[in-house]
């Protein structure tokens, strides 16, 4: 019986291979060639359909524009998207999270997404009574699976299709994950895009009270680049929560505004060292070569990831940062773990050949 099941799984495999070659060929022909504007793709036998998809779906992310409109219309056609509701309620687990994943790949249900660009051609534009309207709905149900990885695939439908309809329960859903995993599954907010900024910045509740979903905020801000947010970071840096302060400084010095640099060295003398790091990387990121003087004491702070991170902040800052670790390291009255910190952070330098 195993040897029969090992066949067949290679006669599969070879079929899977052989059709993924030729569809390979065909569809770059059909993309690049102009064979669009032309025809049809091609032929798709019906048992070959599933096969197809899967296909479709391997470079669904990798194209936009144009091209991404080609091959949801392509999946369209092979008609499978009918049975999505019937496959979101299916008892079998793998089919739940598949159709989600479907949704995801191809923007199914979302207005906004499924609208094709102007200027596809015939035969390739949008057919009426193709968007399934509802289906993003029937993904809700899926957010409170038992199993992990098909709740996922629906929150990342729900997060793709931009519909910030769906942010509070995406949003939800995430806050129920363990705190360790959180920053993970920012990927599946950022899905929404920054509009979700303004909609978390409109209906989350109190700092004080509640801080965990604004550290969410601090990091979609930092991932986004939003310097629009800005003051909104600066005002949650004075709620006295640890993880919040530590997770406002690093989207502060992804921003890098110079500006904040004064509202950012009071940290510098904060009682908690995790926030003492981000202080260190930010004060060199924020102030430059200025930033000397205020990062010198902190070479000398009793914790080691301190001392690293502000050593490692005035390398960063070039020749005059470099000269001022070279000073503390020959400095027979420097402190020896300020010493020892600016000897390792230079030597780890000219092993690299950094400077």
């Amino acid at each position: 019986m195993g040897t029969l099941l090992q066949v067949r799984q290679d006669r599969q495999n070879r079929h899977r291979i052989a059709c993924y070659q030729a569809w390979e060929s065909q569809l770059a022909d059909f993309l690049f060639k102009g064979g669009y504007e032309h025809g049809t793709f091609g032929p798709i036998d019906k048992k070959d359909r599933w096969l197809f998809r899967d296909f479709l779906a391997r470079y669904q992310f990798s194209f936009a524009g144009l091209e991404s409109e080609i091959l949801r219309q392509l999946y369209l056609d092979l008609g499978i998207h009918a049975s999505l509701p019937e496959r979101l309620q299916s008892r079998n687990p793998r089919d739940r999270a598949q159709a989600a994943a479907e949704i995801s790949a191809f923007c199914l249900g979302s207005p906004s997404k499924n609208d094709p660009p102007a200027v596809v051609e015939r035969p390739w534009r949008w057919k009426p009574g193709q968007q399934l309207d509802g289906i993003l709905d029937q993904l809700l149900p899926l957010l409170d699976e038992p199993i992990p990885w098909v709740a996922y695939a629906a929150a990342v439908a729900l997060a793709r299709s931009g519909d910030l309809r769906f942010a509070a329960p995406v949003l939800s859903w995430v806050m129920h994950q363990d705190s360790y995993q959180r920053e993970r599954l920012l990927q599946v907010l950022e899905g929404f895009g920054p509009d979700l900024l303004t909609w978390m910045k409109d209906h989350l509740g109190s700092p004080d009270q509640d801080p965990e979903p604004w550290v969410l905020y601090a990091l979609l801000v930092g991932s986004h680049r939003h310097l629009e947010s800005q003051p909104r970071l600066l005002w949650l840096l004075v709620t006295r929560h640890v993880n919040l302060q530590v997770s406002v400084l690093k989207a502060l010095i992804i921003l890098a505004d110079p500006g904040s640099y004064s509202r950012v060295l009071p940290f510098v003398k904060n009682p908690a060292w995790e926030i003492r790091i981000q202080a260190a990387r930010a004060l060199g990121a924020l102030g430059g070569p200025a930033a000397i003087p205020d990062l010198l004491p902190m070479v000398t702070d009793p914790v080691f990831d301190v001392r690293r991170n502000a050593a490692q902040s005035l390398l960063e800052l070039g020749h005059a940062g470099r000269e001022a670790l070279v000073f503390v390291s020959e400095d027979p009255s420097a402190d020896p773990f300020a010493r020892d910190i600016a000897r390792e952070r230079l030597e780890w330098v000219d092993e690299r050949g950094h400077l």
